[in-house]
Formats: structure tokens, C-alpha cells, sequence
């Protein structure tokens, strides 16, 4: 866990030029005009030159016909906003429309619409993802279906699990799968949500180099160059390099940063049945970071309160540093027409420098003693103020490493044929945490009071060296059937068996997580699908301020039902109705000593437990691809109803879970104008209904909708050599809250990003 920094730095005040909706929309009213500026001649200019080629081709020869109008329009859209085959939750190659889960590609082209940076620019395409504590200046952790993931197991490159405690970067990746729902068969052990898994980009032969400038209205300045073959002598089709640069300058005061990227993808084909892929990326990344809010004495949203301020801001305080890097190689070799080996293996470093000036809980006196007590001393108090700490622990080392061995074989048996699949995976993931971080008061703060500049603490306290603080250790069996019946009728059947290993647990664990799944094809481009998975968690960790403090619980199991299904042609229209179920963690009052504390207890003490249950129901509707000649979209709507139940304490009872809103819509779509040659507008609406931010569901924060415009202009159409983009998000300059999830017991709240407008221009040469 990051004790996250917030400054409360001078406050950016809401009548400042930046902050005004007018200024914002003067930016997107003006940039939009200066692209159908160019666009107006630029498509006056084609035209005409198209009609004097035309006449001067009728004077030379009558078989020659001109180009229409038609033609070139139907040509102009291409189906970018829909991906084919995934490799999240398909261990055999199934397509995205054959797969009996519930899976969103994002493409490249909507990264590249959206100017996508980090995997919170992403997610936002899919309505059963939500924020989980994912603040300006850290890496994001998320929820899939109200359940928050795990950072250790569900993000992926290509298929393999890297650390999650990262902003992986996009440069060099062509989509963004997200496997919503169960997924123990791909990832193992894991949280129940899903996992997210990036598609790295392939060398082409096709593909000419790329660069990119992008900027913002606040200042930032971003340049890419994509090599997209090179090394291509020998091993067609060879290497694929992209490196990356950016000054970050967000909309938090003071979280100021900058990063830099390399990657390395290749395929490398060294026999005609043996290719070899590898990849290999590296991030450096400083910047500071902000930190959520609490709510006023646990009882009320603070009010008041802008997204530029950063909270408890020390200048001398140092930013977050981070090293990065993932690098992974497949290797797939066929033995014949029907049967092949796949050998994987991937190592993923995450090297993170933690500093951060945290605002948290009561103010509190010379003494340690809260200025509060009335309210609870892990909320701030009801006045505004809180205390900030500073919160330093160097040398966090995270580490992903999984190996992979599967044979895919394929019989058929008259009118039956069987897609298997078998092997196994070894996993291991370490943590170097300091002993003895540096977590001291410095003195107290107010939301609605100027900032306090405070000294460091004295003596300036050192955190001691990194050592290892926690491991996990999966090996797996691997095994699944892929059942094709006569009539369009598809089963699979499958599981894995581990053999568990963690620090926090004193024996190794076996056990089997089987997942189950059906395919209905009445016609071709319609697909009924069903499936039933039972998946194995780790037990979350107890906060600091229970009498459990920092005991992990035991692991639980998550079990699915899902029913679906899918449409394509030109665009995947996608249904499905799910029920998932877990235990319900919280911190629970107690009178006197239980299973989960069986020391010295006071009554009314609190003690983090697991008791009754919570269940998710609801349901999804997905688009993705070309709706018509002129339209692409890519669109999501979740309704769910996600309740805890027989917790122990009533008040919990039959509660909306936090975070977690009863419904949330995205939209995102490519709109090719008539008469225009080249210029697609690029609308989005994001709707997000209240939610919860107590467990009894007495405060919430309110819904919202948020709607963003962009455009794309290539002179010439789509084989021109420029693009630029425009693209204004929160356009109107909504404030709200986007986020209240609970992290290790304690629950915050985080605002919302204000209208950021964004500009860039890709050029191929």
C-alpha cells in the first residue's frame, strides 16, 4: 500500500484563466475551427485536383472513368474500433466473438483518438471498470465488476502476468483487453473482477516509421518516434522499436513530472513452423503525487474543494521515482497440421522510490492526540483539518517472473473435433519492502484554511534498507477441451491446478479451479454463450488502526454464472447477465475477543473481519466497430446491483457496496463528415450514477455525466501522411467525485479531472 501524497499547495484558485469554462471552451471552439479551416480548403484544393486529373484522363482516353464521391467516402472509414482474435481469457485462439466471457478490446485507433497515456485514459471505455485509487502522479489500482483486482496478478503483456504496481506504457501497444469476470484458468490464484492485458504491437513490413508531437493547454510536451521494422534482413519480419518522451504537466499543482520510454518488440521467424516473439520495455518516470480525500468526521463529502489543489504540499518534499521494466518471449513451434508447442516466459521489475506527503485522519496536538474526538481518528475531522505525515519508503521492489509450457492440438472425430489444450505454468512474485519506513507528523492542515509550509522532521529520520516482505509461489497444471458438436454447439471444459505458496500462510495450498463454458451458433454471425468459473483469492490485508493490525485473512473463493450473447458483422454487439459472489471484508465493532482477534479486546473495539457475503448481479451491454459507412463507435453500459449481506452488523445489510455505482455508461464514436475530406469529429459521454461512500450507505457522492469532443483531420484521406487530433475532455468542466474505494480498510475520495484539452500530430514517413 502507498500512504498517498496529496499537497494542498496554494490553492489554484477557481477564478483563475485555466480554470474558467469559458477559457476551455474558447480552446476546443477555436481548435475545432482551425481543423475545418484547414480541412474547408484543403478538401477544395483535392477536389479540384481530382477534377482536372479526371478531365485531363477523358482527354487522353474514354475507358478511364472518375472517381465518385461514394466510393471515396466508403473507403474512408476503416473498421479500427474493433480488434479479431484475443489472447485475454482464450488459451487457444478463439475469437473475440467465439469466446464464452465477456471481453472489451480497446484498439490502437481509439488509444490514439482518446491520446491515451496511462491505463486510466483506457479504461474509461469499458463501464464495468471503475478507479480504485488511482491518483495523479501513481499507478492506478482499478475494479472489474465492484471487485477491486489484484496489482500482483491481473495485468498482463501478451498473456503474461507482469507486476501491476505500474503505469505501463502505450507507445508500443497496438490494444487494451479487458477479461471481465473470473479468469483463475488464465492468471491462477487471483482476485475475482478479471485481468487487463496489453497487446504489444508487431514488427510490419508495411509499416513505415512514425513521429508524434502532442501538447496540452496546460503545457505539456509529449514526442514518440514508432520504428516499425528495422533488423528485417535475415529473420523476417524483424524488430519494431518505439521510444518516447513527455514533460508532464497535470492539472494537480506541483505534481509536475517526466518520463521516458524505449521498447523492443520482434518476431522472428526461424523455420517455417518456428516464430520466436519477444518483447522488452523500460520506463523512468519522476513525479509527485496527490492523495485522496476523507470524508469530514466519516459523516460528510467535503464541499469547496478543487482538483488543482494538492494536498499538504512540502516543497521540500521529493517526488515518486519509478524504474520499470517487463520483457517477455514466446516461442511457437509446429509439430505437425494439427498440434503445436508454445513455450512463454516473462520478467517484470518494478523499482519504486515512495515519497509522498500524505493527508490522513484527525488533526492532532503536540501529544498525538486528536483535536476531533468526537469522530473517528482515521476520517479528517469535521472542521477540514487533518494532519499530514511524511511518508518515505525507498527501494520498493516488485517482481513478476511466470514461465509457460502448452501443447495445442487439434482432433477431430467425425462430426466432433476437440481444441486441447495442456501443460503448465510456473509463477513467483517477490516484495522488497523497507522495515522501517519513514511515516512521521508533521503538523495539521484545512481544506478551507491557506497551506502551512512545515520543516522536516528533526532529526531527518532514514528509512532502514529493503528486504523481502512478502512472495508468492503458484506452479499449475493447465488443461482445456474445446468441444466443436455438429448444429453450432461448442463446450469447454477446464481448469487448473495449483499449488500455492505465499509468505502470509504457514503450509503450501493445493487446489483445482475448474472454469466451464458453452457456444450456441445458429447463424453465423450470432453467438449464445454461458459459462461457470469458481476462482481462489488471497485475503486482504488488515488496516493499521484495527486490533488485527496488518494480519492478512485466509484466502477466499469467488464463484460465477454468466450468460450471454454476441453479434458481428461489422460491429460486436455484446449481452450478458452475471451473478458473482465472495466473502464481505470490512473493519466490524466487537464487544469482546473472536476468531479473527482473540487478544486483549476492549468493547467497541474494531477488528477487520470476514463476515457474510457480497454478491454481484447485473447486467452488460457492449458495441464495438463500424455501425455504418460513416460511424465507428465503441460503447459500454453496466446496471448492477452489488449487495452485502449477513455481515454482522445490520446497518451493512442488503448496502449498495462502496464504490460501486448501480449504473455507468461510456460512449466513444468516430463520426466521418460529409463533404469534408478527411475530418472525423470524435464525440464521448461518460455517465456514472451515485456512489456509495460509507458502508451503511449514508454518504454518497452524487452521479454525473461527462462529455468530451474531439477530431481527426488527415489531409488526403486515410493514406495521407499527417494527422492531427483534438481532443477535449469534461468539455463542460464538471466537478465530481470519481472515486471512493476502500484501500486496506480505510475508504477515500478522489476528485475528478477538470477539462483538459489536447492537441498532437502524427506524421509517417
Amino acid at each position: 500500500m502507498q500512504a498517498h501524497a496529496t499537497q494542498t499547495g496554494n490553492h489554484f484558485k477557481p477564478n483563475s484563466p485555466l480554470c474558467r469554462p469559458s477559457s476551455v471552451g474558447f480552446w476546443v471552439v477555436s481548435s475545432l475551427a482551425l481543423l475545418c479551416g484547414l480541412a474547408v480548403p484543403m478538401a477544395a484544393f483535392s477536389q479540384s485536383q481530382k477534377q482536372a486529373q479526371a478531365n485531363d484522363s477523358k482527354a487522353s482516353s474514354q475507358k478511364l472513368a472518375p472517381v465518385t464521391t461514394t466510393v471515396v467516402v466508403r473507403e474512408e472509414v476503416k473498421d479500427d474500433y474493433l480488434t479479431g482474435a484475443v489472447m485475454a481469457g482464450s488459451l487457444d485462439g478463439t475469437l473475440l466473438k467465439e469466446t464464452p466471457l465477456s471481453v472489451t478490446a480497446v484498439s490502437r485507433a481509439v488509444l490514439n483518438d482518446q491520446m491515451a497515456r496511462v491505463l486510466s485514459d483506457v479504461v474509461k471505455n469499458d463501464a464495468s471498470v471503475g478507479e480504485d485509487y488511482a491518483p495523479v502522479g501513481y499507478y492506478g489500482d482499478f475494479e472489474i465488476r465492484g471487485f477491486p483486482i489484484d496489482l500482483a496478478t491481473a495485468l498482463q503483456i501478451n498473456g503474461l502476468t507482469i507486476s501491476g504496481n505500474q503505469d505501463v506504457p502505450l507507445e508500443n501497444k497496438e490494444s487494451v483487453e479487458i477479461l471481465k469476470g473470473i479468469a483463475g484458468l488464465e492468471s491462477g490464484v487471483a482476485a475475482a473482477g478479471g485481468l487487463i492485458n496489453y497487446v504489444t504491437k508487431e514488427p510490419s513490413a508495411t509499416q513505415r516509421p512514425a513521429l508524434d508531437f502532442a501538447t496540452d493547454h496546460r503545457g505539456t510536451s509529449y514526442g514518440a518516434l514508432d520504428f516499425g521494422h528495422i533488423f528485417k534482413a535475415r529473420f523476417s519480419p524483424g524488430v519494431r522499436m518505439n521510444f518516447a518522451g513527455e514533460n508532464m504537466h497535470p492539472y494537480v499543482q506541483h505534481a509536475d513530472g517526466w518520463r521516458g520510454v524505449g521498447t523492443l518488440d520482434s518476431e522472428f521467424k526461424l523455420s517455417p513452423d518456428t516464430t520466436l516473439f519477444a518483447d522488452f520495455e523500460y520506463q523512468h518516470r519522476i513525479q509527485r503525487s496527490e492523495a485522496g480525500y476523507q470524508l469530514l468526521g466519516g459523516t460528510t463529502v467535503p464541499t469547496r474543494v478543487y482538483p488543482s489543489v494538492m494536498l499538504g504540499y512540502q516543497p521540500w518534499s521529493k517526488p515518486n521515482t519509478f524504474d520499470t521494466f517487463n520483457a517477455g518471449s514466446r516461442l511457437n513451434h509446429s509439430l505437425n497440421t494439427h498440434w503445436s508447442i508454445r513455450l512463454a516466459g516473462s520478467y517484470s521489475h518494478a523499482l519504486i522510490d515512495d515519497n509522498v506527503i500524505w493527508p490522513y485522519g484527525a488533526a492532532l496536538d503536540a501529544n498525538g492526540n486528536s483535536l476531533c474526538p468526537n469522530s473517528p481518528y482515521y476520517f479528517f475531522c469535521p472542521d477540514g483539518s487533518y494532519e499530514i505525515y511524511d511518508y518515505r519508503s525507498p527501494g520498493e521492489l516488485w517482481i513478476n517472473a511466470v514461465g509457460e509450457a502448452l501443447v495445442q492440438g487439434h482432433i477431430a472425430m467425425g462430426k466432433v473435433t476437440h481444441d486441447i489444450v495442456g501443460g503448465g505454468s510456473l509463477f513467483h512474485r517477490s516484495v522488497d519492502l523497507s522495515p522501517t519506513i519513514v511515516y512521521t507528523p508533521l503538523g495539521v492542515e484545512n481544506l478551507y484554511q491557506p497551506n502551512i509550509y512545515y520543516a522536516p522532521e528533526s532529526p531527518y529520520q532514514q528509512a532502514g534498507p529493503a528486504t523481502l516482505a512478502d512472495f508468492n509461489r503458484q506452479a499449475s497444471g493447465i488443461i482445456q477441451d474445446h468441444i466443436r458438436l455438429p448444429r453450432g454447439v461448442a463446450l469447454i471444459a477446464g481448469g487448473r491446478y495449483v499449488r500455492m505458496s505465499d509468505f502470509n500462510y504457514s503450509s503450501a495450498r493445493s487446489l483445482w479451479l475448474p472454469q466451464y463454458g458453452a457456444t450456441y451458433t445458429p447463424i453465423k454471425s450470432v453467438t449464445f454463450y454461458g459459462n461457470y468459473g469458481v476462482l481462489l483469492s488471497l485475503g486482504p490485508q488488515a488496516p493499521w488502526w484495527v486490533d488485527n493490525a496488518s494480519v492478512f485473512l485466509d484466502p477466499y473463493f469467488t464463484r460465477q454464472s454468466e450468460i450471454g450473447v454476441k453479434y458481428e458483422h461489422t460491429i460486436l454487439l455484446t449481452a450478458a447477465l452475471f451473478r458473482m459472489r465472495q466473502p464481505f471484508f470490512y473493519p466490524r465493532v466487537i464487544q469482546a475477543a473472536d476468531s479473527f482477534c482473540s487478544g486483549s479486546v476492549n468493547p467497541g473495539d474494531m477488528c477487520f473481519e470476514s463476515a457474510g457475503h457480497e454478491t454481484h448481479s447485473g447486467i452488460e451491454l457492449n458495441a464495438q466497430g463500424k455501425a455504418t459507412s460513416w460511424l465507428q463507435l465503441t460503447a459500454s453500459a453496466t446496471a448492477m446491483q452489488a449487495l452485502s449481506s449477513d455481515t454482522g452488523t445490520s446497518a451493512f445489510d442488503n448496502k449498495q457496496v462502496l464504490n460501486v455505482p448501480r449504473v455507468h455508461t461510456t460512449l466513444s464514436a468516430d463520426l466521418l463528415l460529409p463533404h469534408l475530406y478527411g475530418l472525423h469529429l470524435t464525440p464521448g459521454w461518460i455517465y456514472t450514477g451515485r456512489k456509495a461512500a460509507t458502508r451503511d450507505d449514508a454518504v454518497s457522492v452524487a452521479g454525473y455525466n461527462l462529455f468530451n469532443l474531439g477530431a481527426r483531420y488527415t489531409p488526403g484521406g486515410e493514406n495521407g501522411r499527417v494527422t492531427f487530433r483534438l481532443y477535449a475532455d469534461n468539455i463542460f468542466n464538471q466537478r465530481y467525485w470519481k472515486d471512493t474505494g476502500a484501500s486496506y480498510g480505510d475508504t477515500f475520495i478522489h476528485l475528478g479531472a477538470p477539462a483538459t484539452v489536447r492537441l498532437s500530430a502524427h506524421y509517417t514517413f
